[in-house]
């Protein structure tokens, strides 16, 4: 595929995008491509398809309740409250 002032217009158009440097991009596009190209070029007939890169399942923690001890401390760091809860700005204006 070959990068030309024709693309160039049509994607500025697309993305309602301006390119001040179309050259460098021109440029920058026909790397990419040509990069993509050279990858097409690698046999993968016997590769299995990978869904994720990730092997081994992931190993989630044990969920449940958990008992903090330390309540009232907590409580105290809230930058604003009334009684027991957390005061907050609305929402609703």
């Amino acid at each position: 595929m070959k990068i030309d002032d024709k693309l160039i217009e049509h994607l500025s158009k697309l993305s309602r995008l301006t390119f001040d440097e179309s050259e460098k991009l021109k440029s920058d596009l026909q790397k990419i491509i040509d990069y993509f190209e050279i990858l097409s070029e690698v046999d993968t007939e016997s590769i299995e398809p990978m869904y994720t890169p990730i092997e081994e399942p992931c190993k989630l923690r044990e969920t449940g309740p958990r008992v903090n001890e330390n309540v009232e401390g907590i409580i105290e760091n809230f930058p604003e409250k009334e009684g027991r809860l957390i005061k907050v700005p609305s929402i609703y204006g």
